[in-house]
């Protein structure tokens, strides 16, 4: 299963910590694999209820947070609410195969970093890339 990657307590602040709260194992393991292509050592989470986020943003620091927007009892944008009280400046992306421009609109209003469709992995890539160019010595760090 997936959460038996997730990152270890303790684990050093320059290894890759990506939440992903989806209700799909599948499109998790799809995504994390197109990841660790370029990035080996990042460790992924997944949640997919706001119980279990709450949980995996109380127990440590995220990197990256990429969100489904749509599961069954929970959404985007309970999530970005979640992710925004408590851990502001980690970035969150909706990571979505169903998502109208209102919708983009709409989430990117609300605060959300980007919005990415599932089938675009070249997106992912550039998105995650991005957020841990920050991480390379001499960078500054995307929290606060």
């Amino acid at each position: 299963m997936l959460d038996k990657l997730a990152a270890r307590p303790g684990a050093t602040a320059t290894v890759p910590q990506i939440l992903i709260v989806d209700d799909s194992e599948d499109d998790v393991l799809l995504a994390t694999a197109y990841i660790r292509r370029s990035m080996r050592d990042a460790r992924f989470r997944r949640v997919d209820s706001a119980a279990d986020l709450r949980r995996a943003l109380a127990e440590q620091d995220w990197h990256l947070v990429l969100c489904d927007h749509n599961m069954p009892g929970f959404d985007s944008e309970r999530a970005l609410d979640c992710v925004r009280g408590a851990a502001a400046g980690v970035p969150f992306y909706v990571y979505s195969g169903d998502f109208n421009r209102i919708q983009t609109a709409d989430a990117l209003k609300a605060g959300a970093s980007g919005v990415l469709e599932k089938r675009d992995i070249d997106g992912l890539l550039r998105v995650v890339g991005s957020a841990f160019a920050s991480m390379q010595p001499g960078a500054s760090s995307t929290r606060g």
